[in-house]
């Protein structure tokens, strides 16, 4: 699979843990060119660290080294050179026979020999290369990365007497097998060149681009090479500064933001590694030992950089990099005096948690600092909580330098109390209703009352957060927050799907599914929801939750059976392999439990034992969902007698989610169909089915009344269909793709993007349309 701009991921390559030393770019997804197949992150260190050893390197070495060799003279279109590269599967230095098949103002681009001859540059690639490089990008057509770059950080070393940057274009030998998912390296910058003396430099200033399989050859390959261009060009600056090495956290955020900078796009904010979903995570962390994890540090520093920005100008990202402070230090005693701010790191960082869930730049006159002036940036997603009339306690912990969020959405007047053993925990109210949201503090150790929670505004968020990025003591900080108030009338959903159906999991006699649900103290079990698929009955039951042993529930509270509202059999799967379900499907079915008396205080599941081999007896429908922790669906095989997960075999990333939903009210409920509330953030779920054949169904979530758009892209990043360009107010929605285009035609087989924009909030995922 090729991965192009949507999903270029810059992971870590550090030598010996010198952030500056060994910087490269592998496959990631980015929130500003989504268009694109998303590729999966190879872990770099394991291979950095065998590469260390093998060739006995210490980066550190080559710092003040005097410079002996200078090149004799420039060189010109055609020239021949054989160029130190390295190979990450060998672990070893080798030779790259190379032509210098452009020369620009600010840079030489060599072509590997081999990938010229192969067909995979062309001259055309080169030159737009060069061109990018020297003369224009996204952001602004009249200057080029070079002068973009040098202008915001300063000026990339010298060690070789020619200003011009050495563009080496190869096949980077990395693993890369084209095998679905698998990430590739798509640049690097080594330091090593730096060095006069070490046998295998090139004693220039070089860093590395992709050819193969970063595809030069179209509009979206290049995009990505520049912004991996934009990406290392910055690192050899920093290194320029700071040869000794950088904070790995700051290096890497500020050749992020050389990307926003360049005009290439933010780093992507949203997903299980986004930023929006792991807000609790020291600052200032970069876990290079786990590939996967570290995504959530380049999400985290591609949003920290922005902020810093947007707030202070292309001038702090000048002087951090050319200050001889490094991290906070360098910030609190030389940038932040220098540019003449009061504002001090704490005091940013406080803002900036602000910042990621209000994201509005007109809280206050005057005061830009609580929101983002680039779109989309994604808001955090908070912890969603229900109220009670009885107090409930909950404990959690704040790490150093992060934050929290736990929202109310529904209920009435608020008592709450924030309890912490250390001043270093600290709170503030966010009240968002129709008019402009109202910060303030929160008084630990004491009861606060919102007694115009749900009458004033609908909406009561408390961010928990620590601001000392300095702070000797490493955390977690422990804190308790116990809260009361009037619980919202009518029903409340639980629900741990969004999709429609599109089979059954395939179990044998004595088998069960169950899904569990989560405790909402203070409410009761109003109904259960199940979409089943036969027409026989099928039995099913409530029970009180153990966790995942052999006897995953204890008491049974209720027994019952479920009818099926088909008159006629559903269809059989179809040539293609598929369950052709009506959509939206039809065959959803109550069950009331209210007279059942069964309280939500604790976790539950709700279990269906397989009995009689289908289609004797009815199955409980399913749908894929993506696999992010432990998942609520959950199979008992009675072989085994044990309870685990089932994953889809065709999606590695996903594992399946049985339709069952549970409707919980606050006190007396006489309603005769469960009421659905509001979703509590904007979500974009997977289509379904897919791949499929020739329609679709896709689902999203409005907290609030939002102007819609929801695009369909091909795989170059063309728009084949709008499906919906209107106001709609807070809730749930399926909209119908029939494959066709905006002129009736119906589309090929292949890759396509549906995105979704509303309010600020942007998000994109892929489909495969498959005939």
């Amino acid at each position: 699979m090729k991965v192009k701009l949507s999903v270029v991921l810059f992971l870590l390559l550090a030598l010996i843990n010198v952030s500056a030393q060994f910087k490269s770019t592998v496959a990631r997804v980015s929130e500003a060119a989504t268009l694109e197949e998303i590729g999966h992150p190879i872990d770099p260190q394991p291979l950095i660290d065998r590469f260390n050893k093998a060739n006995g390197i210490d980066p550190t070495k080559f710092v003040n080294e005097p410079a002996l060799l200078k090149k004799v003279t420039a060189y010109n279109v055609g020239d021949k050179k054989n160029l130190w590269s390295s190979n990450f599967v060998t672990k070893q230095f080798y030779l790259s026979p190379s032509t210098c098949r452009a020369v620009g103002t600010n840079c030489y681009i060599f072509v590997e020999d081999s990938m010229w001859t192969a067909g995979n540059v062309s001259q055309d690639a080169v030159n737009s290369v060069m061109n990018a490089f020297d003369n224009s990008t996204p952001a602004n057509a009249a200057k080029g990365i070079y002068q973009t770059n040098v202008e915001t950080f300063g000026f990339p070393p010298n060690v070789d007497g020619d200003s011009k940057i050495i563009i080496h274009i190869l096949n980077i030998p990395d693993g890369y097998t084209g095998k679905a998912g698998e990430g590739y390296v798509a640049g690097y910058f080594y330091s090593v060149n730096q060095s006069t003396t070490h046998a295998n430099s090139n004693k220039a200033e070089i860093y590395y681009l992709d050819c193969k399989p970063l595809n030069l050859l179209t509009a979206n390959g290049l995009k990505t090479g520049m912004g991996t261009a934009a990406h290392e060009f910055q690192h050899m600056i920093m290194y320029n500064y700071h040869p000794g090495g950088q904070v790995t956290f700051f290096n890497e955020a500020w050749s992020l933001v050389a990307e926003v900078v360049c005009g290439y796009g933010l780093y992507g904010q949203s997903g299980t590694q986004g930023y929006s979903n792991n807000t609790n995570r020291y600052l200032l962390n970069w876990n290079d030992l786990d590939a996967t994890d570290v995504l959530k540090d380049y999400s985290r520093a591609a949003r920290f950089s922005l902020y810093l920005y947007e707030q202070f100008g292309a001038d702090i990202l000048k002087k951090y990099t050319q200050s001889v402070k490094t991290g906070v230090d360098a910030f609190d005693n030389d940038v932040f005096p220098k540019l003449g701010t009061t504002r001090r790191f704490a005091d940013v960082l406080h803002d900036w948690f602000i910042a990621n869930y209000v994201n509005d730049k007109n809280v206050s006159p005057g005061l830009t600092k609580y929101g983002y002036s680039y779109s989309p940036v994604a808001k955090v997603n908070p912890i969603s909580t229900s109220l009670s009339s009885t107090v409930t306690t909950n404990e959690d912990a704040v790490n150093k330098a992060a934050a929290q969020y736990i929202t109310f959405s529904s209920g009435k007047n608020i008592t709450i109390n924030f309890k912490s053993n250390t001043s270093a925990v600290k709170v503030k109210a966010v009240k968002i209703g129709s008019g402009t949201p109202i910060i303030s503090d929160v008084v630990l150790n004491s009861d606060v009352n919102f007694s115009d929670f749900g009458t004033a505004y609908n909406s009561l968020t408390f961010i928990v957060y620590h601001n000392d990025a300095n702070s000797t003591s490493g955390g977690p900080f422990a804190f308790t927050y116990s809260y009361s108030g009037t619980a919202a009338s009518g029903t409340q959903e639980l629900a741990y799907d969004s999709t429609e159906p599109v089979g059954f999991i395939q179990q044998t006699n004595g088998d069960s599914i169950a899904v569990k649900f989560d405790a909402v103290p203070g409410a009761k079990l109003d109904s259960i929801r199940i979409a089943i698929r036969n027409l026989v009955p099928i039995n099913g039951r409530v029970l009180d939750y153990l966790g995942y042993t052999t006897q995953l529930g204890g008491t049974t509270y209720a027994s019952f059976t479920a009818t099926s509202k088909l008159t006629q059999a559903p269809s059989v799967i179809d040539q293609n392999g598929t369950y052709p379900y009506p959509q939206p499907y039809p065959n959803w079915t109550k069950v009331d439990l209210r007279s059942s008396n069964i309280t939500s205080d604790k976790n539950f599941i709700v279990q269906f034992p397989i009995e009689d081999p289908y289609p004797s007896k009815n199955r409980v429908l399913s749908t894929y969902h993506p696999s992010t922790g432990v998942e609520h669906t959950v199979l008992y095989k009675a072989s085994t007698e044990t309870w685990g997960y089932s994953g889809v075999a065709n999606l590695p990333d996903y594992s399946w989610a049985c339709l069952i939903r549970a409707y919980v009210s606050y006190g007396t409920s006489d309603v005769s169909e469960p009421i659905e509330i509001l979703p509590s953030s904007f979500t974009l779920s997977q289509n379904y089915p897919n791949p499929f054949n020739p329609s679709t169904v896709i689902s999203y979530t409005l907290p609030k009344q939002s102007r819609v758009q929801i695009k369909i892209y091909d795989a170059i990043g063309n728009e084949i269909r709008s499906l919906i360009d209107e106001e709609k107010s807070a809730g749930k929605y399926n909209i119908l793709w029939d494959s066709r285009n905006n002129y009736g035609t119906r589309v090929s087989s292949g890759v396509y993007f549906y995105k979704i924009t509303a309010d600020g909030f942007a998000q994109t995922k892929k489909m495969v349309l498959m005939k």
